[in-house]
């Protein structure tokens, strides 16, 4: 049997596409070395639904194999990287709603593809069949000759390169504090009450959202201090660990400004000695509300 018997469009049981051309009955990659093919199947609903389907940059988006923990470059999912070099050609299935007493899964033929040359793969963060979150590699598939738009479609196509989005404007009216508030009210109000306290100084204090290239979730920057070139992590709690969290994000958004922004992490109480040391070795500013009123930064 060959590839040339398949049509474009054809709707078929998957245990008769295995019987004709070959391959693994299983999973979602099933390359052929009989006839020289990798079958790509996508389910009605994709498991991984916003990281499989045709993205606006009209590539098809397909997540890789592997259940559990990171996916690795290996078996089904180095089959699909190596294609080209293995002369095998990839064809994509997408599976129909049949009726629940139908025997058998049906997919509709989308026609043939090839991993795309210039960018094959990028990695993302999604969770595992436990719940867990995992590093998963996402194939990025461009038609050859005719393909079917049928399909899922991608809620967030990745970005082919790094975007900072300001926001046009803050509203920082500083809000009353409630006698119990959550973690996120805290947060909602130390924002506003610095955002007030900076702009009453007279600086330039806006929000920013950074789409890092390849990711489909955006990271949101507490407060982006446009006078000082300075970008502000806002935490509920002077705790080890929310200081500790603050620090990963401030280093990781600081890569993506030009020029090189200072730090600083806004908590709600003075920190532990220890991490105001902590953050004064990495050159990290530390500021906290005063009980008087005003601010008391680790910079002063």
């Amino acid at each position: 049997m060959t590839t040339d018997e398949l049509v474009l469009g054809e709707a078929v049981r998957r245990g008769e596409l295995h019987a004709r051309f070959g391959g693994t009955p299983q999973g979602a990659i099933s390359p052929s070395s009989r006839s020289q093919m990798v079958m790509l199947f996508v389910a009605e609903q994709p498991v991984l639904d916003g990281f499989t389907g045709w993205g606006d940059d009209k590539v098809f988006h397909f997540a890789g194999a592997g259940m559990h923990g990171d996916q690795e470059m290996t078996r089904g999912n180095l089959a699909l990287l190596r294609h080209k070099e293995q002369g095998r050609a990839v064809h994509l299935f997408h599976q129909l709603h049949m009726p629940s007493d139908y025997q058998g899964r049906v997919y509709r033929h989308l026609g043939r593809f090839e991993v795309d040359p210039k960018q094959p793969y990028y990695r993302a963060d999604a969770p595992d069949a436990y719940g867990d979150m995992r590093t998963i590699l996402v194939f990025r598939l461009r038609p050859v000759g005719a393909t079917l738009p049928d399909g899922p479609r991608l809620p967030v196509t990745p970005l082919t390169e790094t975007r900072i989005t300001k926001a046009p404007e803050l509203a920082i009216a500083p809000e009353r504090r409630q006698p119990q508030e959550s973690g996120g009210a805290i947060v909602q109000r130390l924002t506003a009450e610095y955002a007030s306290h900076l702009s009453g100084l007279g600086h330039e204090v806006v929000t920013a959202h950074v789409r890092v290239k390849g990711e489909t979730s955006a990271g949101q920057i507490d407060l982006l201090d446009v006078t000082d070139n300075r970008l502000i992590e806002v935490k509920h709690s002077a705790a080890r660990q929310a200081v500790r969290t603050a620090i990963g994000a401030l280093m990781d958004y600081r890569r993506f400004f030009h020029p090189t922004p200072t730090l600083t992490v806004l908590v709600p109480a003075a920190p532990r000695e220890d991490l105001l040391d902590l953050c004064a070795s990495l050159c990290i500013e530390v500021v906290w509300p005063n009980p008087e009123g005003g601010y008391t930064s680790t910079h002063d």
